[in-house]
Order: C-alpha cells, then structure tokens, then sequence
C-alpha cells in the first residue's frame, strides 16, 4: 500500500515533502527514530558505538578540533574583542568537544533515513526461518537475502519490521498480545 501511495505521487520538492510527510503520519519516522536509540544503546555496550566512534575520532585527532576551536574562538574576537574574552576558553573547549559529533551527523541521518527502496517491508510482520543470535541473524525475503539485526529471538518467533538499510532488516519481537490481535 506504501509503494502505491509513493508512485503516485509528483516527482520534484512537492512529491519529498509528501512523502515525507506520509512516512510522519504512517509512524514509519518515529519507529525508525525509537530503533535508531535502541542500537545506539545496544552498541554502547559494543566497540563500534556513535559513542565508541566520537571518542576515538576525538582522541586521534584532537589536536585538530583544538585548532579549529580556537581559529572560530579568534574570528569571533576579532568581531567583538571588548564583550568576548571571558567566553573564549569556554567556547574553545565546547567546540573541541563538539566537532566530532557535527561532522558525524551526516554520515548517522544517511545511515538512518537515507534507503528507501524497499520500503513496504516496514511494518511487516514476519517469521524467522532462522534465530537471531547475538543480535544477528538472515532470511530471505522478497527473493532477497537480508541480514538481520535485533534482540535475540528464536526460530518461529513472529517480528517486525521497523527499519531497514542497504542489507539490513531491524527488527522487533511482536508481543503476544499484537499477535493474539492479528
């Protein structure tokens, strides 16, 4: 139904805001966006974590976020060196430890909001062929081998859908009371 929905739209600007505005409505955004904070929380637990990741780039490179800190600290003072002083070490440190996290934004909302291919596998419920072990497992949907990612169920549960990337469904246990509704 979300695949009709989307070829009939306009292409352009107007056809992105309308579709967008229907993944809003359809709750397709704010599963992606509750699953995204499930992972991150899980691979906190993991090494390669946005956590893991924003200390290590910090760490290896520091020395550049402190040069660039104190480049945007010296061009804010030449615009107003009276009222700016006091703010300088502050706003030095701030941006040291904020540089990182802007540049990694880009590459976290792709990965996050960028595929949107196979979209009508959102929301779907399916069966695992296989069990997911250590948050990891496979299936072949839609004559499409995927791997999946997700808390650890096994062979015969019944999950959902709530986001994909590029190979990758994350998925969800539907709760026996969603099944006993279907």
């Amino acid at each position: 139904m979300m695949m009709e929905a989307n070829q009939q739209q306009p292409k352009g600007f107007k056809g992105m805001l309308d579709n967008v505005l229907e993944r809003i409505r359809s709750g397709e955004l704010r599963a992606r966006f509750q699953y995204f904070l499930f992972r991150q929380t899980e691979q906190a637990r993991q090494s390669d974590s946005l956590i893991s990741k924003y200390k290590r780039s910090l760490q290896a490179h520091w020395p550049k976020w402190a040069g660039i800190s104190m480049g945007v600290t010296a061009l804010m003072m030449l615009f107003n060196p009276d009222n700016f002083w006091f703010w300088q070490f502050p706003l030095a440190i701030a941006l040291v430890f904020l540089a990182p996290i802007v540049l990694e934004l880009p590459a976290t909302l792709k990965s996050l909001f960028g595929n949107i291919e196979q979209q009508h596998l959102v929301g779907q419920i399916i069966t695992l062929n296989q069990p997911i072990v250590d948050g990891r497992g496979e299936i072949v949907l839609d004559g499409r081998d995927w791997h999946i990612s997700g808390p650890d169920c096994e062979l015969g549960r019944e999950v959902k859908i709530v986001t994909l990337d590029a190979k990758t469904l994350y998925v969800m246990p539907v709760a026996s009371s969603v099944r006993a509704l279907r």
